[in-house]
């Protein structure tokens, strides 16, 4: 397993370093460029989001779009880009999330539906063609209300 992420609270950063320390076959990497991240996650068995709080996940499509499978934690971020069982997998507890890895690793028919569905929901409803007129649209907005 490998972590990948900027250090933003220091106290949980050290509670991370103390756990990996602990903990076989797990690694710990600072941020990485985009680039270097996407070619590292394609070669990934699955993107894991276990964030308890957190808005739409840019990771969670990235992967999606990258043909990774997703297991994310059932939060309503997640819940709004993944679909259980459809574009990846959403747990609520650890054991939950232990139970779906251990059917994704299993499951090859699973993997490939997923991972279908997941890049096709992307490019449907997250391309960067829509995100670019979604912005366009609300910065037009934005301007035409500063004006009134």
């Amino acid at each position: 397993m490998v972590i990948v992420g900027p250090e933003v609270d220091p106290v949980f950063t050290r509670e991370v370093k103390a756990g990996v320390r602990r903990a076989a076959g797990v690694r710990l990497l600072p941020e990485m460029a985009q680039g270097d991240l996407h070619a590292a996650l394609k070669h990934c068995s699955a993107l894991v989001n276990s964030s308890v709080s957190e808005g739409m996940s840019a990771a969670v499509l990235e992967a999606m779009d990258l043909g990774v499978p997703v297991l994310a934690r059932n939060i309503p971020g997640n819940a709004a880009v993944v679909t259980h069982e459809v574009t990846g997998l959403l747990f609520a507890d650890p054991q939950e999330f232990v139970q779906l890895a251990k059917r994704l690793v299993s499951d090859p028919a699973l993997e490939k539906g997923l991972v279908a569905r997941g890049r096709e929901y992307v490019r449907t409803f997250h391309s960067w063609q829509m995100e670019r007129a979604t912005y366009q649209h609300l910065v037009r907005t934005l301007v035409g209300c500063a004006e009134d």
